[in-house]
Order: structure tokens, then C-alpha cells, then sequence
């Protein structure tokens, strides 16, 4: 035991070395081990959603390439997407078997009075383009929410000729009316309403709703004028001037370019509806706090060369 102890104190530094080794590479060896248990639960969480969408592939006779949000990664529901699917492969018959008042009638109320207005815009501006030459055969996956890409190609089978390499593409959103399936076709995602007013100098604002779109939004404004003079919402001399934040304090830029000055000048005593349109591409829910003018002015006056007061308009929505 004398001679143990002595090995001990001779050795010191050396045991003490020895000791943290094994210590550092047991470490390792359960961060290894855990690891690995992370490894086998991932891979078999993603052989879990791989057997899954390939089995929805397979469902849907391989129309269905995608079941996860592009945006997100999020899945969608099998039932949900199967319902999905079932409704524009019901649109798609009905362009094939050309029974385009079957097609239009699928349509939501707000796509048709927002784009397509009557059937004969329908079938001029959307059915002749893809299908009044060939039959089409299609594919969907997820964008994000209820908003689906569709790829249509020529159909060979149906045609016998070889089909037009070119594969068009349209962003469909599903939108529930009455417990029934309607569509939201060309890049239209839907309508919503708002209905938020704002008052400030005598002016009235209010945020009626707006028209969302994958690329932009529409938003329609009622303007009522209780000043004595005439308004100007805007000057368009500053193009960042108009825009919607969002909850991030990020500002989305109304489109100034294509907004008539004339239409933001509101008379005495005289409500106004002005739409304006806003870069704002859609993201699933993405929420705008406010719309803001930031340079209305007051007593507008064409001829005033000494310029207006200004007052800074803001909804929040």
C-alpha cells in the first residue's frame, strides 16, 4: 500500500493527464451515441414523409409532385390535398372537354368580378390561350396556405402529336364558399375585406378592402373631404411617399408610377374612391399594420406656387 501511494504521488501529473483523456473521449463517445439517435430518428422521419408523398403521388395518378409548402416546408394534409387535387383536375377535364361554362363556374365570385368578368373574358383571356389548341395534362404542389403552383404541358396521349415543350404555369388559390371548392385562377389569391376608417383634419379615410395578388395588392380607399378647400393625397413627387408596413416595420411601395395625380384630388365636400396598387408579392400570413399617405395637402391650389400645408395620413389596419 506504501509503495501504491508513492506510485501515486511520483505519478501525479501523469494520472491526472490520463484521467482527463478518458474523460474527454467518453464525452465524445455519448455525443457520438447521441448523435447517431438523432440520425436514426431523422432518417426515419424523412423515410416516414418520403413514403408519404410518394404514396400521394401515387394516389393521384402522379399529379400531386409535392404535398409541402415551397414557402415553408409545412405538409399538407393527405385529405386536404386530395380535395385539392380533385378540384382543378375537375377544371382541367372541363377546359379539356371544352365545357368552358362548366370551367367558369368553378370560379369564385371575386375572381370573376376582379379578372373575368363575363365567360366570353373567361374563355378569350385564359381557356383559348392553354387549351384551345390542345388538351393539357397538369401537376400541383404547396406554394403556401391554400395557394397551389399548377403546371400544365400539352397532352400527347390525347392529341397523338408530340406536345409543346413549353409548360405554363399558374398560381391557384382555393378559396371555400358554402362548404364548396372555388377557384382563384391567374395569379389571383383573393379578395379582403378591411373596412377600417381614420379621421384627421377634417378627412375621413377608410380602407374598404383590398385585391391580393401573387406579384402585388390592389387596395380600394373611400376618401371623403370635409375641409373647406380641396385635398391632394399626393403630390407624386416622392415615390416612397404611399406605402403599407407590416408587422416587421417593413415599408411595401405603392406603385406611383401608375397612379393619375387627378384621381387624388379630392374636392370640397366631395367623397372619392381611388384604388392604388402596392408592391407587396403575397406570403401566407405576412400582416400589414398600416397604409400611409405621407404628404397630403391641405387647400390644395393648382396655382399656388408658394406651396400647401401638409398633414401625414395613417390607417391602421
Amino acid at each position: 500500500m506504501h509503495n501504491f501511494r508513492r506510485y501515486i504521488r511520483q505519478n501525479k501529473k501523469k494520472i491526472i493527464r490520463i484521467a482527463l483523456i478518458v474523460a474527454f473521449l467518453f464525452a465524445i463517445l455519448q455525443i457520438l451515441n447521441y448523435l447517431a439517435k438523432i440520425g436514426v430518428i431523422d432518417s426515419n422521419n424523412s423515410d416516414k414523409d418520403r413514403q408519404t408523398s410518394e404514396s400521394i403521388y401515387r394516389q393521384t395518378n402522379e399529379t400531386v409532385v409535392s404535398d409541402k409548402s415551397a414557402v415553408s416546408g409545412s405538409q399538407v394534409s393527405s385529405s386536404r390535398i386530395k380535395s385539392v387535387n380533385n378540384t382543378i383536375e375537375t377544371f382541367i377535364k372541363y377546359c379539356n372537354y371544352k365545357d368552358i361554362e362548366s370551367a367558369y363556374n368553378m370560379l369564385s365570385d371575386s375572381c370573376k368580378e376582379q379578372i373575368y368578368q363575363n365567360i366570353d373574358k373567361f374563355k378569350d383571356n385564359y381557356y383559348m390561350p392553354l387549351f384551345g389548341e390542345e388538351n393539357r395534362t397538369y401537376t400541383i404542389e404547396n406554394w403556401t396556405g391554400d395557394t397551389y403552383i399548377v403546371k400544365m404541358t400539352g397532352d400527347i396521349l390525347s392529341t397523338g402529336q408530340p406536345a409543346d415543350n413549353a409548360t405554363y404555369q399558374d398560381y391557384i388559390t382555393i378559396e371555400n364558399s358554402n362548404g364548396e371548392n372555388k377557384l382563384n385562377i391567374n395569379k389571383y389569391i383573393g379578395k379582403e375585406e378591411i373596412n377600417k376608417s381614420q379621421s384627421l383634419n377634417n378627412i375621413d379615410m377608410t380602407v374598404l378592402y383590398r385585391q391580393k395578388y401573387m406579384d402585388y395588392e390592389i387596395y380600394r380607399i373611400q376618401v371623403k373631404n370635409n375641409t373647406e378647400g380641396t385635398i391632394l393625397l399626393d403630390q407624386l413627387m416622392d415615390t416612397n411617399s404611399i406605402y403599407l408596413k407590416d408587422s416587421k416595420e417593413t415599408k411595401h411601395i405603392a406603385y406611383s408610377n401608375e397612379i393619375v395625380k387627378e384621381d387624388l384630388q379630392v374636392q370640397k365636400g366631395h367623397t372619392n374612391i381611388i384604388e392604388i396598387k402596392f408592391n407587396n408579392p403575397y406570403i401566407a400570413g405576412r400582416t400589414i399594420k398600416s397604409l400611409c399617405f405621407s404628404h397630403v395637402a391641405l387647400n390644395y391650389d393648382v396655382n399656388n406656387k408658394a406651396g400647401f400645408d401638409e398633414v401625414k395620413f395613417s390607417i391602421n389596419l
